[in-house]
């Protein structure tokens, strides 16, 4: 059990600045570079801002780095877990910043008139019932059926008494991404680039993954050549997926984009996050830092692009409206996370997860 009182700092701040990115990307790039996106549509339309989106429109291979960070943490926190506790250790974690959020977002779309009442009703059930296919009230909630696959294959593993297996597993998850990742380009599969049912059975982001579980067995059981290896060769595998990534985004935006920025960005994270494994980083307020992150992540794309909108349209200056709305994302996040989140948890602890009370 002393493995359950190691915290990772570095990882929550790590996760924070991830999802910042991913943040400053939409509002200072994706808002005008892609008019057709649901964030975009939000705003209700601003003009390009070239300057800012030169230094910022790499920001999305922070979603990569989440990947890796969940494949390190949810194999740290399953390894001690029986199949009960970790089903609704993940339920408690997912569900109530999505029973939150989604309804705020589809307030939100229904106000911008981009929905109507009967759409937005379905894309919020759809949504708050995980449905791993779109409509959603927004397209961030894409990761989410990506994260749970991979939450299905760890429980599966708890549930026959197969943890041990769990870097048997992550190794063959890796090796059919990268493998697949290493033929993309020379056999044209770029048809294949979103295609949703590949990125459920985590062919297109298993790479991202199956590195934070190597990283996970470094650090907790021991470094070897093997994981090493292992390691490197995902990273290699997650480098064609940022690559793949770049071009889709050529593709939608209609302008030329840059390989090398993403893939640094990418690479120095997961070396930043590797690093800090050995930090003692124990203040709490890490762990409020990370746990921010999540509601951020589902607020900031509709909810924070219409606000900046109105800000725009009013005359301020765009990269003073991206500062006012990214703090009052942060502050919103910090109420759910802090305020919002627990008392939806307590509400699952005296309804769906009662048991406990009583073993209690």
């Amino acid at each position: 059990m002393a493995q359950q009182k190691i915290t990772f700092g570095g990882v929550d701040i790590l996760r924070f600045l991830a999802a910042v990115m991913v943040m400053v990307y939409h509002y200072g790039f994706w808002v005008w570079a892609y008019p057709d996106g649901v964030s975009a549509r939000a705003t209700g339309g601003v003009p390009p801002q070239p300057a800012i989106g030169a230094w910022v429109e790499s920001g999305w291979v922070g979603v990569q780095i989440f990947f890796v960070i969940s494949g390190f943490v949810i194999a740290f926190s399953a390894e001690r877990s029986t199949p009960l506790q970790f089903f609704e250790a993940r339920v408690k974690r997912l569900a109530p910043a999505v029973w939150i959020c989604a309804p705020v977002t589809a307030v939100v779309l229904l106000l911008v008139g981009l929905s109507w009442p009967t759409d937005a009703v379905i894309r919020l059930l759809r949504t708050g019932l995980f449905v791993p296919y779109a409509p959603w009230v927004d397209s961030v909630y894409w990761t989410l059926g990506i994260e749970i696959a991979f939450y299905a294959i760890v429980w599966i593993l708890l549930s026959f008494g197969r943890f041990h297996l769990m870097e048997i597993v992550a190794v063959a998850i890796g090796l059919v991404s990268t493998l697949f990742w290493c033929l993309y380009y020379p056999l044209g599969w770029a048809d294949l680039a979103e295609t949703r049912t590949l990125d459920l059975l985590l062919v297109h982001h298993g790479v991202f993954f199956a590195t934070g579980v190597m990283l996970w067995l470094m650090r907790i059981k021991a470094v070897t050549g093997a994981r090493l290896a292992f390691c490197a060769l995902f990273l290699a595998g997650g480098v064609l997926q940022i690559a793949s990534s770049v071009d889709v985004h050529i593709l939608k935006v209609g302008r030329d984009m840059p390989f090398a920025p993403p893939i640094l960005i990418f690479l120095i994270g997961i070396a930043l996050m590797a690093w800090s494994l050995r930090l003692d980083l124990t203040w709490s307020g890490w762990r409020r830092i990370g746990l921010m992150t999540y509601p951020l992540y589902l607020l900031h794309d509709v909810v924070g692009a219409a606000l900046l909108g109105i800000l725009v349209r009013a005359g301020l200056p765009h990269l003073f409206s991206m500062a006012v709305v990214g703090a009052t994302m942060i502050a919103a996040s910090w109420l759910v996370a802090i305020e919002a989140e627990p008392r939806i948890r307590l509400l699952l602890d005296h309804t769906v997860f009662r048991y406990r009370l009583k073993a209690a």
